[in-house]
């Protein structure tokens, strides 16, 4: 009979919770809420964050033809219920065409709105 030695079971599921997949699905915090469309010759993503500052509680980086938004909402106090608190965030892949140097935003009654110069895009 040939044994191999084997790590512990509680091992394995640490080393596995250190992998890098697996670390970065742990950090990559819950989905935000969005819409994209193209208007007057704009690529627009609206993205649902309420309750968060957005001047202090939201990052905005483009890179590789992706936009990423990531967000914090604030715990104000330990409540029971539904209002997720903590890391949000969302990637999204750009038109082509997307210029990152025309982004734009606006908050406005808890949507976040990210816009972006499509030349390739028929106004409409």
């Amino acid at each position: 009979m040939i044994t191999a030695p084997f790590p512990a079971p509680r091992a394995v599921v640490r080393r596995i919770a250190r992998s890098a997949p697996v670390a970065l699905l742990r950090q990559a915090g819950r989905p935000i809420p969005t819409e994209n469309y193209v208007q007057d010759g704009r690529y627009v993503i609206r993205a649902d964050l309420p309750g968060v500052d957005p001047a202090r509680d939201v990052d905005i980086a483009v890179h590789n033809g992706s936009i990423e938004i990531r967000a914090v909402r604030r715990d104000g106090g330990h409540h029971p219920g539904d209002i997720h608190y903590g890391l949000f965030r969302r990637v999204l892949t750009l038109p082509r065409d997307a210029d990152p140097g025309t982004l734009t935003t606006r908050y406005r009654d808890g949507v976040l709105e990210v816009a972006l110069d499509l030349p390739g895009a028929r106004l409409t």
